[in-house]
């Protein structure tokens, strides 16, 4: 019989909320997938030493998420194109 192994997505993990939730979680071996961003809202030098922290474990695993970028550039080419 397969294992399955369960484990929790967080949103925003590099994010203040989203970093302790992950921090937490890990600490408790539970699997955590982040996905985060890494806007630029506030430091993105802070953000990278928290996804620097998470990465120490080894539950932990990272998604950089472009789906802001997609929708700028989708936006952008109706824009272009007069739609809104």
């Amino acid at each position: 019989m397969n294992k399955i192994t369960r484990g929790i997505l967080v949103t925003g993990c590099a994010g203040f909320i989203g970093f302790h939730l992950s921090k937490r979680l890990l600490e408790e071996g539970i699997q955590v997938l982040g996905l985060d961003n890494i806007n630029d809202y506030y430091d993105t030098t802070l953000k990278s030493d928290r996804l620097t922290i998470l990465k120490k474990y080894p539950n932990f695993h990272f998604v950089k998420s472009e789906q802001d970028q997609k929708d700028k550039k989708d936006k952008k080419e109706q824009e272009m194109q007069g739609g809104y």
